[in-house]
């Protein structure tokens, strides 16, 4: 009988331990198939990343697709008018690509008026009507038109490439009427881009001057793009500067091609000390 009990006993105590193991078992498993829900800000925080990495690689996108070329002949009108002056001309253009620019504009009934070569450090002016010829700093250019040109930056002007994307350090971001308007802070410029609807061309690039002292605001739209080597380039360009002076330029390209010999090449004059 004493056997029986003890037996009793015994199993009694395994079904007890046993019934507490599976329950802890069960905790667990009940814990782990807790889904975990994120509340409303959570959501919208996942969403305000996950949008702003877009933006970041369109952005990206927009500054790294630039125009691959090793020479570049283009014939354009130009209108440019100051608080001063108001001129337009024909003008021919040849870039050999990283080394130097060769500009011949052609005002009122075709005569040529000035000619212009630009390499990395210099900047010649020649004008035949008077034959007067200058050499001066290519920051002699800085000074005409008040923003910082680099040598690179004449090209990537000329070209129709971004200029001063030198960051894309995004402070802001908003659509309107379709087309994606993103700010960056650059070094020397906040930057203000507008895209195409589609998000593949730059329409419109706005700079302020991170100096509000300064006074520097350059606004550039870019129309009527082409595609060329899978890169869009506007063939039409307006340019409004403001600084302690207004200037506004009208580019509009008429002809052009690239990687082809250079077509309005001129000789450059000898001069020697820089002006």
């Amino acid at each position: 009988m004493r056997n029986l009990k003890n037996s009793l006993y015994v199993i009694l105590v395994l079904l007890t331990a046993s019934c507490a193991n599976v329950k802890k078992v069960q905790v667990i498993q009940d814990a782990l198939a807790v889904k975990v829900v994120p509340d409303a800000t959570a959501l919208a925080e996942k969403a305000r990343l996950d949008s702003l990495l877009m933006v970041k690689a369109i952005v990206t996108n927009i500054a790294n697709n630039k125009i691959g070329f090793s020479t570049m002949n283009a014939k354009l009108k130009i209108d440019y008018e100051t608080s001063s002056d108001k001129r337009n001309s024909i003008t021919n253009i040849s870039i050999q690509k990283d080394s130097c620019i060769y500009i011949t504009m052609r005002f009122d009934l075709g005569a040529i008026g000035l000619k212009a070569f630009i390499n990395k450090d210099s900047i010649f002016l020649t004008y035949p009507l008077t034959k007067k010829t200058e050499r001066h700093p290519l920051s002699y250019l800085q000074e005409v038109v008040k923003i910082p040109l680099s040598y690179q930056t004449i090209e990537d002007l000329i070209i129709g490439n971004p200029i001063f994307m030198d960051s894309i350090d995004i402070i802001s971001y908003k659509v309107i009427n379709e087309r994606l308007q993103v700010s960056l802070m650059g070094k020397l410029f906040k930057n203000l881009i507008i895209l195409s609807e589609d998000n593949t061309k730059l329409v419109e690039l706005k700079l302020d001057d991170v100096d509000a002292a300064k006074h520097r605001t350059c606004d550039i739209i870019y129309s009527q793009h082409a595609l060329v080597k899978n890169i869009q380039f506007p063939l039409n360009r307006n340019i409004s500067i403001n600084a302690q002076t207004k200037l506004d330029i009208g580019m509009e390209i008429k002809e052009f091609n690239f990687d082809e010999p250079l077509k309005y090449t001129f000789s450059v004059p000898k001069i020697g000390r820089r002006k």
